[in-house]
């Protein structure tokens, strides 16, 4: 299960990209925040002037409408009562008395006028039918002038309340409208904070990635030291390998080389290690001459087949 090593990990890019995500995210924030207040200012000011708005509305509603509508409701109500009828039949009735003898005097004076005795039977009963339903017809004519004249005032209370009647509605929507733009004016308020933060969520995912990164070279070179590691080949057989990746190592030294396999042998010691100096080969030295004795483990490392090679790693 040997294979050619993978090339070794850059940390760089990361680290510059987490740096480069951070400083985007502080100089949005720089633009937005100026910008962010113009336009909240304004929403702000937007809500204050519709609030007022809402106030007015409720107001004129108040102070103009609702007692006209209060007087409606009276007449309303008084119209409605026995009482208020009967005063209407009995206004109708004096009318057509007061009609009636105002229609005799003067057919009495026209008949004297032409020498028709009105004291005769038949004149008397001429002038009276006349009388009857000439008076009939003024007092109709009068009782509906009065009822025709209250009612067009009616009509008129009527469609002054109906002016008002969009008042209640127009101030909710404007008491609505004030509370959407207070909404939005925190909201455009918070939204360069809130990318900057989103900016710093990415920089601390890039560069955790780094870390982890960094851990796991940490952890190899701790185990770099360790016990042989026993990995399953092929056909059920195991070979014990090595840490051996120059990732690994520091205050690298070249030695000399091996006599059988001609690679190079070098003294070094661990990253993260104990400081304890060992000498031996580099991984990727083997790989480019004896892949098969190289295998690359889970975290990117790579590690050597020493047995494989006939070559023992010493410490020095």
């Amino acid at each position: 299960m040997g294979g050619k090593s993978q090339p070794a990990p850059d940390y760089g890019p990361s680290v510059e990209l987490g740096n480069r995500q951070l400083a985007f995210a502080e100089r949005q924030y720089a633009e937005l925040k100026p910008l962010a207040e113009r336009v909240a200012a304004q929403q702000i000011a937007a809500q204050e002037q519709q609030m007022a708005q809402a106030q007015d509305y409720y107001n004129y509603q108040r102070d103009t409408f609702r007692p006209v509508e209060r007087g409606l409701v009276a007449d309303a109500e008084r119209f409605s009562t026995e009482g208020y009828r009967e005063q209407q039949a009995r206004d109708a009735a004096a009318a057509t008395g007061r009609a009636f003898g105002v229609m005799q005097d003067a057919s009495a004076r026209a008949a004297a006028s032409r020498g028709v005795n009105p004291n005769s039977g038949a004149g008397m009963a001429l002038q009276s039918q006349n009388m009857l339903g000439l008076s009939a017809q003024r007092a109709n004519a009068m009782t509906g002038a009065r009822n025709q004249a209250e009612q067009t005032g009616y009509a008129r209370r009527l469609d002054a309340v109906g002016l008002g009647r969009n008042l209640p509605g127009l101030s909710t929507a404007a008491y609505s409208g004030a509370n959407a733009s207070g909404t939005a004016g925190v909201a455009t308020s918070m939204a360069p904070g809130t990318q900057l933060m989103t900016g710093y969520q990415q920089t601390g995912v890039t560069r955790g990635n780094v870390l982890n990164n960094q851990v796991n070279q940490f952890n190899a070179g701790q185990a770099a030291e360790a016990e042989l590691i026993g990995t399953v080949l092929g056909a059920g057989t195991t070979a014990a390998f090595k840490y051996s990746d120059r990732r690994l190592k520091q205050k690298i030294e070249l030695v000399g080389r091996d006599e059988r396999t001609m690679l190079p042998l070098y003294k070094f010691e661990y990253i993260n290690g104990t400081g304890k100096r060992f000498m031996g080969v580099m991984a990727q030295d083997v790989a480019e001459s004896y892949p098969d004795m190289v295998f690359t483990m889970p975290d990117g490392f790579m590690a050597v087949n020493y047995a494989g090679l006939g070559i023992e790693m010493v410490g020095v």
